[in-house]
């Protein structure tokens, strides 16, 4: 009996059952309300059929959520992952006060959203905000950071990348450490250049760590919701609306057949767009 073979498949079974009681199943059942008028208003459910779907496609507000939610994604996925690559390399030397300073990169992770909301939110606060006042000392006047779209936009970027930074950080330089010295030395004695060990031993070696790190800022910067919802609730207007706060707000009016509706063509977004990366990442990994 090969029990190398048999033993991972046994642990496989608990973790499979669990993941579909309690995910699969509640998931697959509560889209199928995307097809009724579940409403407050209604005590019996019936059949719709596509329409809250159509009425998604249709509702002005859809394009915006998902214009900035593309914009939260791209934003902190190549900031995170580019400022934790810079981070973790700078880090992964041997420095004196080293530890100190992963400890105070990956603080920030640790707090939650509501938390780095309140915190940001003050920051950029129009009266009496830091930031305005030390735009006011170079002499300019004062900005609604989160009064107008783009920098409401701009300020929870800024939130979202200081929050998930340390965790990128961490990931990567996690990748740093499992590379060999001895490819390194090897490599040194062949007579290759600092640009050299690096472009041809280091980044081949950690790109399965930077695609981890690209996938998760891609996809949890697509599920923007929290800081959002903490420091502009989707305002001013529908400006800064996110699919996760088009959801929250449709369910908090009593909406819950349309809530469900966004949140399946939602899910929907975030498997083709998990499955394309995947594959791209999967022909980059083996081009290298």
């Amino acid at each position: 009996m090969d029990t190398k073979k048999i033993y991972p498949r046994y642990m496989m079974i608990i973790p499979v059952i669990v993941f579909v009681i309690f995910f699969v199943l509640p998931s697959t059942i509560g889209y199928a309300y995307a097809f009724t008028d579940w409403n407050s208003y209604v005590h019996d459910v019936s059949f719709v059929g596509l329409k809250n779907i159509i009425e998604v496609f249709s509702d002005r507000t859809v394009p915006i959520a998902l214009v900035n939610t593309l914009i939260f994604a791209g934003a902190k996925t190549i900031i995170v992952t580019v400022l934790g690559f810079v981070f973790a390399l700078i880090l992964n030397r041997q420095l004196k006060t080293r530890n100190a300073i992963r400890t105070v990169y990956f603080i920030p992770a640790i707090f939650s959203a509501l938390v780095v909301g309140l915190i940001f939110s003050a920051l950029f606060q129009t009266r009496n905000g830091t930031i305005n006042l030390l735009v006011q000392m170079f002499g300019a006047g004062k900005i609604q950071w989160l009064g107008s779209r783009w920098t409401a936009v701009f300020a929870i970027s800024v939130a979202e990348i200081w929050r998930n930074l340390g965790y990128a950080i961490v990931i990567t330089l996690a990748g740093l450490q499992s590379v060999s010295p001895e490819y390194i030395e090897a490599a040194k004695i062949d007579g290759a250049s600092g640009w050299g060990l690096f472009k041809n031993i280091t980044l081949p070696l950690i790109m399965p760590t930077v695609n981890v790190n690209i996938l998760f800022s891609l996809i949890y910067g697509l599920k923007m919701f929290d800081l959002v919802y903490v420091m502009t609730g989707g305002g001013p207007g529908h400006d800064t609306e996110t699919f996760g706060t088009l959801m929250m707000n449709e369910m908090a009016t009593g909406r819950y057949a349309q809530s469900v509706a966004i949140n399946l063509v939602f899910t929907v977004i975030l498997v083709i767009v998990a499955v394309a990366y995947q594959k791209f990442s999967e022909r980059w990994e083996n081009a290298e």
